[in-house]
């Protein structure tokens, strides 16, 4: 078998993703708060030094296929990208979504069935403090082939 078949952490489309943003000190929290509900934890946070920016990463246990750094020049998002997180239930769809609002986010969909994406597609959008649209989905397996 080929090493990305049996590596676990290689065996998904990406190895990380990573975005920058203006103020960590407005969207450390907020991201803490949505995730938690995941069960995904800050995993590592590294302070600013002199030629680099504070970074932050989340995931589980120790890897981070999420990373956000501090950068004054952080690019306006696009108004057609956006970060889809999987959730392990509808509740924690929910949970995010409130975290969210409660955080600084921005509601740009209430959490419920979006059967234009399929039949059992239960998601919400939100924009975190700095506009970054992000949805939390569940999808449940069995439900789909009923």
């Amino acid at each position: 078998m080929a090493y990305y078949e049996t590596n676990p952490r290689r065996n998904s489309l990406l190895g990380h993703l990573s975005f920058g943003v203006k103020s960590m000190s407005t969207c450390e929290p907020f991201y803490d708060a949505i995730l938690a509900p995941f069960g995904i934890v800050q995993v590592f946070r590294n302070a600013p030094r002199s030629s680099a920016a504070t970074t932050c990463g989340w995931g589980y246990g120790s890897s981070e296929p999420f990373t956000l750094f501090e950068s004054p020049e952080a690019a306006p998002h696009g108004k057609r990208t956006h970060l889809a997180f999987n959730a392990p239930s509808r509740v924690a769809v929910k949970s995010f979504y409130e975290a969210a609002l409660k955080n600084g986010g921005t509601s740009d969909g209430e959490p419920g069935l979006r059967t234009l994406y399929g039949e059992n597609y239960y998601a919400c959008f939100v924009f975190d403090p700095e506009g970054h649209r992000l949805e939390a989905v569940f999808q449940d397996p069995e439900a789909e082939q009923q």
